[in-house]
């Protein structure tokens, strides 16, 4: 789920900017996985390359344990909004509880929050299920965005985590993942084959240059929904810092 939320916040921006740089097929899946890599938006992405990491990225869908791939899904009454007010009918809209604070106590604020039809597709492109995704944005001023993902429980991750805590109750899986962006002439280095082959370092081709970002995330499951929180430019100190808020969230849903 975490690459996809970076694959789907992308394409939100790309929504308002970017004309028609890629649609959804679930059949047009790439030959060669490892050259393609689902990811996800936001301000701390220039327009240039979101276009850029919409094309070397391909489409918005990843595969799931026993079944086919997810992507975005045309639905009625997807918006979005910028005052928490609407949360009891919005939960009512997408069928499952929605965890939402104003605020997370390290200062991070609540500045909108999205509704977007998703769906698991069959191998050949059937709608097997769909459901609503809620995604909200966190702002601290002079500090990356923090994201808010919220969707039903689909099964467990097909990657390790990074570490994994255990926090009122609740396991949580915490990961630190690297993404580099690469022209399609580009030839992966001994490092990078090396650090591909210790997990959480993924190379997708198809930019014009060579573009680095770190994300961080916790994952997580409360009453039935599936939750995680990302750092949208990662340090040493995010796994802590998103652990923290993983925390509140879980004490906030009870």
């Amino acid at each position: 789920m975490k690459r996809r939320i970076i694959s789907l916040a992308l394409g939100e921006l790309a929504e308002r900017h970017i004309s028609d740089t890629q649609s959804f097929s679930p059949g047009a899946a790439p030959d060669s996985p490892e050259r393609s890599v689902p990811m996800k938006k936001k301000r701390i992405v220039t327009l240039a390359l979101a276009a850029a990491l919409i094309l070397a990225l391909g489409v918005t869908a990843y595969a799931v344990a026993g079944r086919g791939s997810i992507g975005t899904h045309a639905m009625p009454q997807t918006g979005e909004y910028t005052d928490l007010s609407e949360l009891p009918r919005i939960e009512k809209l997408v069928g499952y509880p929605l965890t939402v604070p104003e605020s997370f106590s390290d200062g991070y604020v609540f500045s909108r929050l999205i509704v977007r039809g998703e769906a698991v597709f069959s191998d050949t492109g059937e709608v097997e299920k769909e459901f609503y995704g809620v995604h909200a944005d966190y702002s601290l001023p002079g500090a990356p965005d923090r994201w808010l993902d919220l969707e039903p429980y689909l099964g467990p991750a097909l990657t390790e985590p990074t570490e994994r805590r255990t926090l009122g109750g609740t396991e949580v899986d915490l990961s630190l993942d690297h993404y580099k962006m690469v022209p399609e002439d580009y030839e992966k280095t001994p490092e990078d084959l090396a650090r591909e082959a210790a997990g959480h370092y993924y190379v997708s081709f198809g930019s014009d240059s060579i573009e680095e970002h770190d994300f961080a995330f916790a994952v997580f499951v409360l009453n039935g929904t599936s939750c995680v929180l990302t750092d949208t430019a990662a340090s040493p100190g995010s796994l802590d810092a998103l652990a923290r808020a993983a925390a509140e969230l879980i004490a906030a849903a009870g």
